[in-house]
């Protein structure tokens, strides 16, 4: 029954990934702003109150998006997260089932545990961040401020909340009232264009938050800014090239012995053509600050996996070097 059960999990899943923006969770938070903006629309038209009620439903669908998103980047951050996940696992699995999730190959461990943690109340919502960072989301959340001032270290920067409970209280009612009107007729229950502007805006500002409490935890030590993601790129091409320069000094090597030197060399030479090529007439041709950062993790994999190619020859070449 748990074997059945991972494999609807692993269906549903990859369902709910096909449905994002780039089929990445990484690109979770684009999702869920251009949901929140686009239902701010809806507010205050002349279609009424009706579509009020829609705004409250598809806001916590938003807002279960980005609790579920961030919870797959968290725990698949690191050990420590994995570790605090686990705990609130309480099925009994296989240990073929359990490796497969924990390796990747079915789906990521932060995807399962993402997808098996309710999200229907402010307590499930509060509560799992708890878990997961070892901290009082409350005061975290009344502490957030702008990831750009804290990196930046400007003084005195604002509160992204500037009253905690008024938000815990206003998500509260909007969790109530999603599950009214997805549950219940209710015709005489109406959500006025001020009430509706209000809870919207709590969600919109519980979602900025809560990425500012990561931005203050999890990902304190990643790139932030347009600087800080050029020298981390830039870093990563480096460190790709030189795992393809020892791959392919071990490789000519190989070559010379077997008198295949200058193929190597000229297929090398090809690859390379072709991948600068493919660099420069695409990212590289975009004007924007953003393009540089984005193409420079693109040639990085590109690169990355010549060596992890080349590294592949080499040791069907030197099996009994392998072997030892």
């Amino acid at each position: 029954m748990a074997t059945l059960r991972l494999r609807n999990a692993h269906q549903k899943i990859e369902e709910v990934r096909s449905r994002l923006f780039q089929q990445r969770w990484d690109t979770v938070t684009c999702d869920v702003h251009q949901r929140l903006h686009d239902l701010g629309k809806l507010i205050g038209t002349d279609a009424g109150d009706e579509l009020h009620r829609h705004v409250v439903v598809s806001a916590v669908a938003a807002l279960q998006t980005f609790y579920r998103g961030m919870i797959v980047s968290i725990v698949d951050s690191g050990e420590e997260y994995k570790a605090r996940a686990a705990e609130k696992i309480t099925e009994k699995f296989s240990m073929e089932a359990a490796l497969s999730w924990l390796s990747g190959k079915t789906g990521t461990f932060g995807e399962l545990i993402a997808h098996s943690a309710p999200c229907n109340s402010v307590t499930d919502l509060l509560s799992r961040f708890e878990t997961l960072l070892a901290c009082d989301m409350r005061q975290a959340l009344a502490e957030a401020i702008n990831p750009y001032d804290r990196r930046n270290g400007k003084e005195s920067p604002e509160r992204i909340v500037p009253d905690v409970d008024r938000l815990i209280s206003s998500l509260e009612k909007v969790f109530r009232l999603r599950h009214i009107f997805a549950h219940e007729a209710a015709p005489s229950l109406k959500v006025t264009t001020e009430e509706c502007r209000e809870l919207h805006g709590a969600v919109a500002q519980c979602v900025e938050a809560m990425d500012a409490v990561l931005w203050a935890t999890v990902y304190q030590h990643l790139p932030l800014t347009q600087y800080e993601m050029n020298m981390h790129t830039r870093s990563e091409v480096l460190e790709a090239r030189k795992k393809l320069a020892k791959a392919m000094r071990k490789a000519l090597s190989d070559a010379r012995a077997a008198g295949s030197a200058a193929w190597l060399r000229r297929n090398h030479f090809a690859w390379m053509r072709a991948t600068m090529d493919w660099a420069h007439e695409t990212y590289g041709s975009l004007q924007g600050t953003m393009w540089p950062a984005v193409g420079g993790m693109d040639l990085a994999k590109a690169i990355t996996s010549r060596a992890e190619q080349v590294t592949g020859w080499n040791r069907s070449q030197n099996l009994e070097e392998s072997s030892e």
